[in-house]
């Protein structure tokens, strides 16, 4: 993957369904250790996963997720409420958040809340 200075369609097809299917890290193993544009092809990447985060309809997939809890009913969890608001926080029009930032010892808020 991305040997090239440029990236070829199917290379950044790839990118991009790994990314929507929500990869957590990419490995451009050949391409930094042996390759001879190892920093272009990282930025190539870097590019890619940008390009298709910026496709992803975020609002959608919380909505999907927030009709999922509310089909849990009573069953949803003080952790699926705390961060279902913080998201509705985030995704209000009228409200200035920003960034939401999250201080955890095990990360299993973190994991949560970007879910």
């Amino acid at each position: 993957m991305l040997e090239e200075t440029s990236p070829l369609r199917t290379e950044l097809t790839e990118i991009t369904a790994a990314t929507l299917d929500g990869a957590d890290a990419f490995i451009l193993s050949h391409e930094t250790s042996v390759g001879k544009n190892g920093i272009e092809a990282t930025i190539n990447l870097a590019k890619g996963i940008a390009e298709a985060e910026a496709i992803f309809d975020y609002e959608q997939a919380f909505a999907n997720n927030r009709n999922d809890l509310k089909d849990l009913g009573r069953y949803a969890t003080n952790l699926d409420i705390l961060t279902s608001t913080s998201c509705s926080m985030a995704f209000d029009k009228e409200s200035d958040v920003d960034i939401i930032v999250c201080v955890t010892e095990v990360g299993k808020i973190a994991r949560y809340l970007s879910k």
